[in-house]
Order: C-alpha cells, then sequence, then structure tokens
C-alpha cells in the first residue's frame, strides 16, 4: 500500500469485477465472429482483447469491416437477457458495506453505456450507482483518464482525483487510474498477477472482492484517527 492520502470515495469497474460475465462476453464476441465468417475465440482471445473497448478494439481487428462487425455486436447485447447475467456471490455485500459506510459509489466500464445502464437497473443497483459511466459517454474510454474523470465530476463531490479509489481486475483499469491520478485497488478473484503488481504497483491489492471491506474499514478508521488527531 502506497502513502498516499485516504479516498473518500470508490469508482468501481463493472465486468469482471462486480459481474461476472466472461462467458457473455465471450458469447458476444463469437456471434460475431460466426457473422464475419471467422474462427470462434477462446478464454484466452476474450482476455486478451477484453479490457479495451469494442469501439476502439474492432477497427483493429476488423479493419474496413469494423462498422459492420459492431453493428452486429451492439444488436446483440442491446437484446441480450438479462436473465442470463451473474454477479460474484460477495458484490451486493461489499457494495452494501461501502453504501452504510457514506462512501460515495460511481461505475466506470468499457461496456457501452447503454447496456451498462441497463444492467445497473437490472441488478437494483440504482441506489449504490447514481453515476454510471460506460464506452462512449467520454471523449475516450478506457484506459484514457477521460471516463474516469466524467464520474467524478458527475458525482458531484468535491473531491480531487486523488481522492477517489479506483476497483478493477484489469491492466486497463489500473492504467486509467493512473492516467487519472486516482489511487487503485487489483481484484485478483483468485488469479494472482504478480506482473500487474510490480508493473503498476497498485494501493492495494485483493485476493477476493469481499477484501475490500477491510480495506474500506482500515482506511474509515484512520480517517477518523486523523481527524482527532
Amino acid at each position: 500500500m502506497s502513502d498516499k492520502q485516504k479516498f473518500k470515495a470508490v469508482i468501481f469497474d463493472w465486468d469482471g469485477t462486480l459481474v461476472d460475465s466472461t462467458s457473455v462476453i465471450l458469447g458476444a464476441h463469437n456471434h460475431v465472429r460466426d457473422h464475419m465468417g471467422l474462427e470462434p475465440w477462446t478464454l484466452d482471445d476474450i482476455f486478451g482483447c477484453s479490457s479495451k473497448s469494442a469501439r476502439e478494439t474492432y477497427p483493429e481487428i476488423y479493419g474496413e469491416r469494423s462498422d459492420d462487425a459492431l453493428s452486429v455486436l451492439y444488436n446483440y447485447t442491446d437484446n441480450f437477457d438479462l436473465s442470463l447475467l451473474s454477479v460474484f456471490e460477495s458484490s451486493h455485500q461489499v457494495l452494501k458495506f461501502i453504501y452504510n459506510n457514506n462512501l460515495p459509489m460511481a461505475v466506470v466500464s468499457n461496456k457501452r453505456h447503454d447496456p451498462l445502464q441497463r444492467e445497473v437497473t437490472h441488478f437494483g443497483w440504482e441506489e449504490f450507482f447514481p453515476v454510471a459511466i460506460g464506452a462512449g459517454r467520454a471523449e475516450r474510454d478506457k484506459p484514457h483518464a477521460a471516463p474516469l474523470l466524467m464520474a467524478i465530476n458527475e458525482l458531484e463531490v468535491d473531491l480531487h482525483p486523488s481522492e477517489i479509489l479506483y476497483v478493477g481486475d484489469t491492466e486497463t483499469d489500473l492504467l486509467c487510474a493512473q492516467n487519472a491520478g486516482c489511487q487503485s485497488a487489483l481484484v485478483e478473484e483468485y488469479r494472482p498477477r504478480p506482473y500487474l503488481i510490480e508493473k503498476y504497483n497498485p494501493d492495494y491489492v485483493c485476493a477476493k472482492l469481499e477484501d475490500l471491506c477491510e480495506v474500506i474499514m482500515n482506511n474509515r478508521t484512520e480517517q477518523k484517527e486523523s481527524v482527532a488527531g
């Protein structure tokens, strides 16, 4: 953990951090691959490209056919059956804990904005996340700082980026936090990634999402001690 000041708000990544959506994302991309007459991707393939938004990766992957590929992808995700989507077992517990500790929360994701907002509503998490920024809302998507800075601005709390903790599970999340000047927490979910820790030196590393509750408790305790002192 670094010696940065204590955080006063928490912003989350979505897929892979709160929502167990790897198989869903793979299915969406393979729907596009099938439309394009290409071989399906494997899980290894998806881990290699899923950290960036489709609007940024598809032109690299499909070239002049990227507009068609994006159209197929967006039609699929716009009509996706949300009942097939699941959250990690501890997600609601962790969000409730942070909410009860009066820390403002938001979501910044590379999932397109409208589907992201639809999923937040589906899980009944609007109270936790009054602000949700998906791909396409800001000028650039993660790992650019723009969407994270937009979320901080829309939270309507007078906080500097250094007072924000961004929680994610990928290199793109850590880089986004770094670019925005925010603190970072890497959630490994039993997938240790020492190379990311060495490269980005996140402020906190959580082996599983529920470990974030201890981070919150320690942060609040240290804030109270600082005020008392």
